[in-house]
């Protein structure tokens, strides 16, 4: 069972994951072979200071524009607002999984 600061730290945690998706979503140039359905995993490492350090495409969609649009998308944000409670960026934030789906992207 989580105690009350695992619990407190995953709802923060949740917000900052949802304006990163937030950034990405408005950063992303939707290349016309992209359909509806595809998606690409991508691996992103940030340092504490929320500064994007690498972006790696671990599952792609099987279209490359696809994949390098998603990927170019988490890089031309460049820094994303991550929690300054060191823990809390180690945990989450250092290193995290980004599923790219512009299904989700396009309401």
């Amino acid at each position: 069972m989580q105690n009350l600061n695992e619990i407190e730290d995953d709802e923060a945690a949740q917000s900052f994951r949802a304006a990163i998706y937030e950034q990405v979503r408005k950063s992303w140039s939707r290349p016309p072979s992209a359909r509806n359905g595809m998606q690409a995993l991508l691996l992103v490492e940030l340092i504490p200071t929320g500064e994007v350090i690498s972006v790696t495409l671990i599952e792609g969609s099987g279209n490359s524009a696809f994949d390098q649009s998603a990927e170019q998308a988490i890089r031309q944000v460049r820094r994303f607002d991550v929690p300054t409670e060191n823990s809390t960026f180690e945990k989450y934030f250092r290193r995290f999984y980004f599923l790219f789906q512009p299904s989700d992207l396009l309401r």
